[in-house]
């Protein structure tokens, strides 16, 4: 059963590289990670899931292609990239069943793999 839900979490990052001319294949250079990750994170429209690392990462990212263009005034805060909307109204589905806490874990090689996929599959050199 769908509700609806008031507040979102919004990933900016696609309206950010596009007020800044930075491509994907760019932005992929820099950060050395494969194009198709960054395709998938301007894709979407609410919070991918990436680590906090990673979030800073591409902060520095976009403020390290805008400063090399001379830029300064492009520069952007942590915030800029995610932002919360109190006001937003969107559909929310709510599983109220509740799994055991031994259910959820997993082994500690799957949770590595899977950190590494949601990461983008790649170590990032630019840093925080």
């Amino acid at each position: 059963m769908a509700k609806k839900a008031v507040g979102a979490v919004r990933w900016n990052l696609k309206r950010l590289m596009d007020e800044r001319d930075i491509g994907s294949t760019e932005f992929a250079r820099v950060l050395k990670i494969d194009v198709s990750n960054v395709t998938r994170w301007r894709q979407a429209e609410y919070l991918p899931q990436i680590n906090e690392k990673r979030w800073i990462q591409i902060v520095s990212a976009i403020n390290y292609i805008c400063e090399s263009r001379g830029n300064y005034r492009m520069l952007i805060q942590l915030d800029d990239l995610v932002e919360f909307r109190n006001t937003e109204q969107r559909d929310f589905d709510v599983d109220y069943h509740c799994v055991s806490s031994d259910a959820r874990k997993k082994p500690a090689s799957e949770q590595k793999s899977k950190q590494k996929d949601a990461d983008g599959g790649e170590e990032s050199t630019i840093a925080a």
